[in-house]
């Protein structure tokens, strides 16, 4: 028994100091001190991360978390707002309505619109050049209707399997 109650010592030492290597390079990595316990360690580490982000944001190293987050939040609106063309302090409300009606032009003149025009006109438009591509391919005057254009379309595709069937 004497001898199963050493091995057990020997593994619990052995076990001990590994968690005592870990815990020494984890500090080490922290700039902790390499008897530091795991408590100081994790505090050590947390600030290490919040001063490292709170320089990306441009806060104090030393800032707090929410600090830390508005200056973060702050940074990100004033990029977003820029993609939308508001001011970059505008409220998200602001910039949430500057990038829909960017948005909005954008697809209008895509499709011969205007600016300024509501989705119902840029769908109008949409709905007007593929009438128009539908139509061409099918033979169809500009001026046709859906109908129409549908008939001329049955028309060609049936003209296509036929020709296919005849080879």
């Amino acid at each position: 028994m004497g001898t199963e109650n050493s091995r057990k010592e020997e593994w619990e030492q052995i076990a001990r100091d590994i968690e005592a290597k870990i815990r020494g390079e984890a500090a080490r990595i922290v700039g902790a001190e390499e008897t530091a316990d795991w408590d100081t360690i994790g505090h050590d580490l947390e600030s290490k991360v919040r001063g490292e982000v709170a320089k990306g944001v441009g806060s104090e190293p030393d800032a707090d978390w929410e600090t830390v987050g508005r200056e973060a939040e702050k940074e990100l609106r004033g990029t977003v707002a820029g993609w939308a063309d508001a001011e970059a302090d505008a409220d998200w409300e602001t910039i949430g309505h500057s990038m829909e009606s960017k948005i909005r032009d954008e697809a209008s003149t895509s499709v011969g619109g205007e600016p300024d025009e509501s989705w119902n006109q840029v769908g109008q438009h949409v709905e007007e050049e593929i009438r128009l591509g539908l139509g061409e391919w099918a033979g169809a005057a500009p001026e046709d209707s859906w109908k129409e254009i549908g008939l001329k379309m049955e028309q060609q595709l049936k003209t296509a399997v036929r020709d296919w069937l005849e080879d």
